[in-house]
C-alpha cells in the first residue's frame, strides 16, 4: 500500500480566497473599525522576548482571562490558532465519523473534516431547521451547528439548540456549536450556549477573537467545554500553537473593560439592518443576518457575472454557492457607513446594467 499521497485527501483542495487589491474588500468578515485597542498597546509595547522566548504551552495566560471573563474555570476553556484552528484540533480529537452541517455551509469546516478523517454530511437549512433531530442523525457523529450561520447570518433559537444537544447527547455525537459572530447576535451578558456546553460532556462553544475583537491576524480563538473534554481537546491540538505575541494581546482585549468592543458592536449591528434594509428596498433579497456581513441572494447563473461587476466598481463581496437556491449569493462585510454606501452604489451600477437587458430580470426580486 502506499503510503503518500493520501487517498483520503484526493479531494482536497487549498482554501485561497481572493486577496488581490482593490478599493473595498468586503470579502472576509474581518472588523472594519480595526482592531482592540487594548490588543493594540500590547502590539505596540512587544519586546524582543516574546519573539526570542517560546510561548505558553496551550495560551494559558490567555485562557485564563477568557475564563474570569465569561466566569467559568481555567480548565474548562481550551485555546487555539483561530476559530479555524480550534475546529481543526476538536475533529482531531474525535474518532472518525460523519460530521452533519447545516447547507449553506463555511467551505473550511468540511475541509477540515476530510483532513481529520470525517465525511461531511451537507443537510439543507431548511430541512435541518424543521427538524434538528433529523438533523443530526441516527447515530454517534460530529454536528456542527453555526449560530449565526456563515455565509447567510441566519439563527436557531436557544431552544432549538437544546432539543439538538439532548438528541447528540442519546446517540454518543459530538455538538460544536461555532458562535464566531456572537457578539453580533447576543447581548453580551447573554451565555446561553457557554452554558449548555458545560451543563454537557459532548458539547463545546467554540468562539474567535477575529471577528468583533478585530484580531484576525493575530490567530487565536478558544471553546468552552467541560474540563474533560477540553483536556481531550488539548491533547488533539498539541503544545505552541499560538505564539506569546497573540496569547498577550489577546488575553488583554478580553480583559479590558474598553467600551469600544460594544461600541463598534453596536454600529457594526445598526449598519447591517441599515444596509438591509436600502438592498431590500431595491428590490434585492437579503437574508435575514445577525452576523457583521450582510448575505444577498443571487441566482447561480448570475452571481459570477454579478460578482465581476461589483469589483469593477472596487467592492469585492464573496460568491458562495449552495445546493439550495437561497444559500446561493453574496456575502459583503457590514463596515462604516460610507464603506456601505460604497456596496449599494455598486448594486445600482449592476441593477442598472441588468435593466438595461429587460429580457432578463432574474438578478432582483425577492
Amino acid at each position: 500500500m502506499d503510503i503518500y499521497p493520501r487517498a483520503d485527501y484526493g479531494s482536497l483542495g487549498r482554501y485561497l480566497p481572493d486577496h488581490s487589491p482593490i478599493a473595498f474588500d468586503l470579502s472576509d468578515n474581518r472588523n472594519l473599525w480595526g482592531a482592540h485597542p487594548a490588543a493594540l498597546e500590547v502590539l505596540a509595547s512587544a519586546g524582543s522576548r516574546t519573539a526570542s522566548e517560546y510561548p505558553d504551552s496551550y495560551a494559558e495566560r490567555f485562557a485564563a482571562s477568557a475564563a474570569a471573563r465569561l466566569g467559568v474555570d481555567a480548565k474548562e476553556v481550551t485555546t487555539g490558532p483561530g476559530g479555524t484552528g480550534m475546529l481543526d484540533a476538536i475533529m482531531r480529537a474525535v474518532a472518525p465519523t460523519e460530521m452533519r452541517y447545516l447547507d449553506p455551509g463555511w467551505p473550511p469546516a468540511s475541509m477540515l473534516a476530510v483532513a481529520n478523517g470525517h465525511r461531511p454530511v451537507p443537510v439543507e437549512w431548511s430541512e435541518g431547521i424543521d427538524d434538528p433531530v433529523g438533523f443530526a442523525g441516527g447515530g454517534p457523529c460530529i454536528v456542527f451547528l453555526a449560530n449565526p450561520a456563515n455565509p447567510t447570518g441566519e439563527t436557531v433559537t436557544d431552544d432549538w439548540i437544546r432539543a439538538l444537544l439532548a438528541h447528540t447527547e442519546r446517540v454518543g455525537s459530538v455538538l460544536i456549536i461555532d458562535e464566531a459572530y456572537g457578539e453580533y447576535s447576543r447581548d453580551s451578558d447573554d451565555t446561553a450556549p457557554i452554558a449548555m456546553a458545560l451543563g454537557s460532556e459532548r458539547a463545546l462553544c467554540v468562539k474567535t477573537l477575529s471577528k468583533a475583537y478585530g484580531l484576525a491576524g493575530l490567530r487565536i480563538g478558544y471553546a468552552v467545554a467541560s474540563e474533560a473534554l477540553a483536556l481531550e481537546v488539548d491533547k488533539a491540538r498539541g503544545p505552541f500553537m499560538v505564539s506569546s505575541t497573540s496569547t498577550e494581546a489577546a488575553a488583554a482585549a478580553i480583559a479590558s473593560d474598553s467600551p469600544w468592543l460594544a461600541e463598534t458592536v453596536a454600529r457594526s449591528c445598526a449598519n447591517r439592518e441599515r444596509v438591509s434594509r436600502s438592498l431590500r428596498a431595491r428590490g434585492y433579497d437579503v437574508a435575514p443576518s445577525a452576523a457583521n456581513f450582510v448575505f444577498v441572494r443571487v441566482p447561480e447563473a448570475d452571481l459570477d457575472e454579478v460578482a465581476r461587476k461589483l469589483e469593477r466598481s472596487g467592492v469585492r463581496a464573496r460568491p458562495f454557492r449552495s445546493r439550495s437556491p437561497t444559500g446561493t449569493g453574496l456575502r459583503a462585510t457590514v463596515g462604516p457607513w460610507e464603506v456601505m454606501q460604497r456596496l449599494l452604489d455598486a448594486f445600482d451600477l449592476v441593477a442598472s446594467d441588468r435593466s438595461s437587458r429587460p429580457q432578463d430580470e432574474r438578478l432582483r426580486g425577492g
